[in-house]
């Protein structure tokens, strides 16, 4: 079945030594892993504030954020990050990609993640930081669908090459965005800042890849992952200023 399959990739909850995936199908319900881990961490959230102090309650959904997935996308940001930060060769970049090791530049982006993360839970409201919680997640699975269907898989073989394919393109965007209607639980302004502000950066980040790489591969996927999430929980502190609009009337500066 196919979200069985999507649920064995994305998160811990895998088959043990299972190793290869039919992603083909499973690929649509990755929106829907991304609800199940939101839940999991919004109901985490929810009890540890009742319990703990609030930076005691963000660094422990962020463990558990990277629990949950089995450290596999940070994984893929490490990577991608010393690979796309070389200033290599695409061949160079492929093999620093496969490289199980990381350097400075992957270390960089880990850390910057996980602590744009934790601070940003520490800052909010925790009613909002509770919604925020429970969509991040959504987010960072729809740039995996998304990107799966907007461009080609850089290698030849690999774990996630099922996923990719240049059929069904319309309704793979359609199954990634729709499910994104859920950051207007913040509001709709601060919604469309959510929406807006990543699709804006999914775009940047899927263009450069494509032209540094060649395409996707599970690495980037989950590069783009990390990013998202984080982008989210940043856009959720942004408070939009109430604006006056009596104050741009031209008679209270050129009074007739």
């Amino acid at each position: 079945m196919s979200l069985p399959t999507a649920l064995n990739y994305l998160t811990i909850f895998r088959m043990p030594r299972q190793r290869r995936y039919d992603l083909s199908r499973a690929v649509y319900w990755f929106p829907v892993v991304g609800l199940f881990i939101g839940g999991c961490l919004a109901l985490s959230w929810w009890s540890l504030i009742r319990v703990a102090p609030i930076p005691v309650a963000a660094l422990v959904v962020v463990i558990e954020w990277v629990w949950l997935t089995g450290g596999m996308h940070l994984d893929g940001l490490a990577n991608t990050s010393e690979a796309l930060l070389s200033w290599r060769s695409r061949a160079s970049m492929h093999a620093i990609l496969a490289n199980p090791h990381i350097g400075a530049l992957g270390t960089i982006a880990l850390v910057s993640v996980l602590a744009s993360k934790v601070v940003t839970l520490q800052n909010l409201d925790p009613q909002r930081a509770l919604v925020a919680l429970f969509f991040a997640p959504v987010f960072g699975r729809s740039a995996q669908l998304l990107a799966s269907g907007l461009t080609p898989y850089a290698k030849e073989t690999g774990v996630a090459v099922t996923a990719f394919g240049s059929k069904n393109r319309f309704l793979k965007a359609l199954v990634a965005i729709l499910p994104l209607g859920l950051a207007f639980q913040l509001g709709w302004i601060d919604g469309a800042l959510v929406l807006l502000g990543w699709l804006l950066l999914f775009a940047v980040l899927v263009r450069r890849i494509q032209i540094l790489l060649g395409g996707n591969t599970g690495g980037t996927l989950g590069a783009l992952t990390e990013i998202s999430e984080a982008w989210v929980l940043v856009a959720a502190t942004v408070e939009i200023p109430n604006i006056q609009w009596e104050a741009f009337d031209p008679r209270t500066i050129w009074p007739l």
